[in-house]
C-alpha cells in the first residue's frame, strides 16, 4: 500500500517506509486524549530547574573538587557568605529546601569547622549560624566562578533585557515565596473540575 507521501505502508500498519527509504512510525489515535500536555519548552519551572542544575552542576565540579562540599553545602554558604547570623529556620525559607535537609547539611558543615553555631542574642533559645574564616574563603573562591557562569548566560542579552530579566526574576521569586511556602496545601491551587 502507497502512502499519500508516496512512501509505504507494511501490511501490519506499524511503519511507514518513506521514498528515502526511511522507516518513521505512524501517528497514533489517542483514545483517552488528555486535557494536559507537558511541553518543557513552554514550563516555566522546568525551564528555571533546567538552569539551575546545570549551573550547580558546573560549581559543584570546582568546590566538589577542591573542597569536598555537596550542593546543599554549597547552598548554605552562599546564604551565609552574605545574610548572617541566620538561623536554620531562616536558612530553610531562603534556600526553599526542607527543614531537614538543611539540618544535614548545617550539621555537615560545623563538623568540617566551616559553619560556627552561636546562641541568638536575642533570643537565647535560637542557634545563630555563621561562616567560620575558612567556610567564607569558600564562598571568596567560588563566588567568582558564579558570576561569570551568570554574565555568560546573560552576555548576549541587551542592558535593557537583563534589568528587566533580573526585575520578572525577583518578583516570581517573590511570588513564589507566597503562594507556594512549605506549610501550602496543594488543593487550593486546583480548581475543583481539575480534581
Amino acid at each position: 500500500m502507497k502512502a499519500s507521501n508516496g512512501g509505504k505502508i507494511s501490511a501490519r500498519g506499524k511503519e511507514m517506509v518513506t521514498s528515502e527509504g526511511a522507516a518513521t512510525r505512524p501517528v497514533k489515535h489517542d483514545p483517552h486524549p488528555r486535557l494536559y500536555q507537558f511541553s518543557p519548552e513552554h514550563s516555566l519551572p522546568h525551564a528555571f530547574s533546567v538552569i539551575a542544575n546545570r549551573v550547580s552542576h558546573m560549581l559543584q565540579g570546582m568546590y566538589g573538587e577542591l573542597f569536598g562540599i555537596t550542593v546543599a553545602d554549597w547552598r548554605i554558604i552562599a546564604i551565609l557568605g552574605s545574610n548572617h547570623p541566620l538561623s536554620a529556620k531562616a536558612l530553610a525559607e531562603l534556600t526553599a529546601m526542607d527543614q531537614v535537609s538543611v539540618s544535614r547539611a548545617i550539621d555537615h558543615l560545623t563538623n568540617q569547622k566551616l559553619v560556627l553555631r552561636d546562641i541568638d542574642h536575642t533570643d537565647r533559645r535560637r542557634v545563630a549560624l555563621r561562616l567560620s574564616r575558612r567556610g567564607q574563603e569558600i564562598f571568596d573562591k567560588v563566588m567568582p566562578l558564579l558570576h561569570a557562569c551568570e554574565n555568560r548566560l546573560i552576555d548576549e542579552l541587551s542592558e535593557a533585557d537583563a534589568v528587566t530579566l533580573r526585575r520578572i526574576m525577583g518578583l516570581l521569586v517573590d511570588r513564589s515565596a507566597r503562594l507556594f511556602s512549605d506549610n501550602t496545601d496543594w488543593r487550593p491551587i486546583l480548581n475543583d473540575d481539575q480534581l
